[in-house]
């Protein structure tokens, strides 16, 4: 007899604890559940493997204590496993799928959650923005949803805090909360978290009356820290001023000189925040005042100069020929090809048994709500082909509660062209949603919120705030968006197809240039706005920042590009990526101190190689010198490049340059 499937064996034990009205004991659940092994040990170990697959799908496998020898059995809440009846709308299950479809977070989330509300969210959108969460991001999230204290280790302190929310701000997410032993409210980037955040048990984390996530989380970049804030006075030239005193606000202004520079008063709680943010300035920001944040930032760019000079072992380093990384270090780089995530057949992983297990009831609970289907309509709507489906739900009519007899069986009925089932009303209902899941839907709908115009009251708004029954505070994630001020025109520009000449200032190489394009599209990746568009001065598809374009002006004499656009664009589909490493991109190897670890969490590097005692040998590719110097300044004596020859002293000569400017 071949051995059974696993899946069924799995649907039996959920439709079994489901329906017990008291907790069962392992030996009852191995008689009533076909497929457990004989031996006591072995099946201990297999129950368990399978407990661990329903929690990890969110399905609350209750332990309670019952008489007899074994202590203790198990059980599944109808009330912990179900929805409640969130009553969305066909527009607001749309927007749903809209939301999910064009806003990337890296994982299947999104998709896994609106299969549980009843449909895939396989929906034709093209991918409008990228908001990469950190690891412990999730956690953190679910610690808000249920009032539970975290602890972490954060810069080398250990903290204990009650979670008022997550914000995503200027490409970094951050955890707002209050600070248990510090009695204060605080902030803390959570990709600089070091390890897994503790969560405490429900109810443990209690926020004082009238707390504010917004009020907390700062406007400023170089306020996002948990010490006492200090003003602290920068000197940004002409080149870069416009758009820093967009990123940093009016109020922020202190001067403005008659050469196009302004002098800013900076409100600064982190002093390490303040000094990569001036330092990623490159030669164009200087730090006036006060002196003891002068000389911290000389001394740091000092030691800088002198750990960079040289790097034993450096050998040169081939030029990438073509895109060939997700990401990398230039901001105006050639399209790759396009990367929208998986598509409906995800590939099969470790995990099968649970990915089939939620597709499974995903699909009966769906079937239960409508009744009969054709069969291309279940395979288009859940990612299948005919012939798996039919599979799937032949195993699925297997499975229901002892006796197994025919009345206790899901009774589900596939023909060449439909199907039909007769299940309980109860099934009908969806399933409540992970942690992940539920992140994963308000991220994704409170960033489609956040863009410049969007309907605070349509469709999504609407199904958001019925979600928030389960989800939890609306505070719980909340986004915020950058709106450089050419964006509306950019967006007309993409809407008409037509051609701008721009000035722009590229990061990549620190240069200003005036370029004739013709925009394709515009979308959101970590946190700014980038253009995408066909460059006549490079021939080829480019991807701008938008709030690094200095001017804009559309061009009549050039037509409007309309109908097939240039060559090479037909094809056109937006990449989630906002890096990309373009032809002649040089691959650079670094040597990372542990103090330089975040760079692995920040930057997408090629390889990654262990060099013992919390070192890191990095490699990954750099289209621009200006790009790596800045990055270079920021990760200090903590780094060292080793290759290419020619690249060993690039953080010591931009060190050296820039302590020029403050006559060192």
């Amino acid at each position: 007899m071949p051995p059974l499937d696993r899946l069924e064996r799995l649907t039996d034990l959920v439709l079994v604890l489901l329906g017990t009205g008291r907790p069962l004991t392992l030996a009852e659940i191995a008689r009533e559940v076909p497929g457990y092994p004989e031996g006591h040990g072995a099946r201990r170990q297999a129950f368990e493997r399978d407990k661990r697959v329903l929690r990890q799908e969110g399905i609350p496998v209750l332990t309670e204590p019952v008489e007899g020898p074994e202590q203790f059995g198990y059980r599944i809440d109808p009330e912990d496993f179900y929805l409640p009846d969130l009553q969305l709308e066909p527009d607001e299950q749309a927007a749903l799928h809209l939301a999910v479809a064009g806003v990337h977070l890296g994982d299947p989330s999104g998709r896994h959650a609106l299969l549980k509300l009843g449909a895939s969210g396989a929906v034709d959108s093209a991918p409008l923005a990228l908001l990469a969460p950190p690891a412990a991001l999730v956690a953190l999230f679910d610690a808000v949803r249920s009032h539970a204290e975290v602890r972490f280790a954060y810069r080398g302190e250990q903290r204990r805090v009650a979670p008022g929310g997550v914000r995503f701000r200027r490409g970094r997410w951050y955890l707002a909360g209050w600070d248990l032993d510090r009695a204060a409210g605080r902030t803390f980037r959570v990709d600089r978290l070091d390890g897994p955040p503790v969560q405490g048990e429900p109810g443990s984390g209690t926020l004082p009356t009238g707390f504010d996530v917004e009020a907390v989380v700062p406007e400023e970049p170089v306020r996002a820290g948990s010490g006492d804030e200090a003003d602290v006075r920068v000197l940004v030239d002409q080149v870069e001023a416009a758009r820093v005193m967009e990123e940093v606000g009016p109020a922020a202004v202190e001067e403005r000189r008659g050469d196009g520079s302004v002098v800013l008063r900076l409100g600064v709680t982190l002093p390490e925040a303040m000094r990569s943010w001036v330092l990623g300035l490159l030669d164009h920001a200087e730090v006036l005042g006060p002196e003891d944040a002068r000389q911290a930032l000389v001394d740091w760019l000092s030691a800088t100069a002198t750990a960079t000079a040289t790097a034993p072992g450096a050998e040169p380093v081939a030029t990438v020929p073509t895109a060939a990384s997700p990401r990398g270090g230039s901001t105006e780089r050639p399209r790759p090809a396009p990367d929208v995530g998986p598509g409906p057949t995800e590939p099969r992983t470790a995990n099968d048994a649970s990915h089939r297990l939620r597709r499974l009831l995903a699909i009966v609970g769906w079937l239960a709500r409508v009744g009969r289907a054709p069969l291309a309509e279940v395979a288009a709507r859940f990612g299948l082909r005919q012939d798996e489906v039919v599979r799937e739900l032949e195993l699925a009519a297997c499975c229901g509660i002892p006796p197994y007899s025919p009345d206790a069986l899901l009774e589900i009925v596939v023909t060449d062209t439909t199907v039909e089932a007769f299940l309980p009303e109860g099934m009908a209902r969806p399933r409540r949603l992970t942690a992940g899941e539920g992140f994963a839907l308000a991220a994704v709908s409170r960033t489609i919120l956040a863009v410049p115009g969007a309907d605070q009251t349509g469709a999504l708004a609407r199904a958001l705030a019925k979600l928030e029954v389960t989800l939890g505070d609306h505070q719980a994630v909340l986004v915020d968006l950058d709106e450089p001020s050419l964006l509306p025109e950019v967006r007309l520009a993409v809407e008409r197809r037509a051609p701008v000449e721009i000035e722009y200032h590229s990061a990549s190489t620190d240069e200003t240039s005036t370029r004739l394009v013709e925009p394709l599209g515009v979308v959101s990746l970590d946190g700014h706005w980038y253009l995408d568009a066909f460059c006549h001065r490079a021939g080829g598809l480019r991807r701008f920042r938008v709030d690094r374009i200095r001017a804009w002006r559309e061009d009549p004499a050039h037509g409007v590009a309309g109908g097939d656009g240039p060559r090479g664009t037909n094809d056109y589909v937006p990449s989630t990526d906002a890096f990309v490493p373009g032809p002649g991109a040089t691959m650079v190897t670094l040597l990372l101190e542990p103090a330089a670890s975040w760079l692995l969490e920040s930057v997408p590097v090629y390889g990654v190689r262990e060099r013992g005692g919390g070192r890191h040998e990095v490699t990954l590719a750099v289209g621009g010198r200006a790009w790596l110097e800045r990055l270079l300044l920021q990760l200090g004596p903590d780094a060292r490049v080793l290759g290419p020859a020619e690249l060993v002293t690039a953080g010591a000569d931009v060190a050296r340059r820039i302590l020029s400017r403050y006559g060192s």
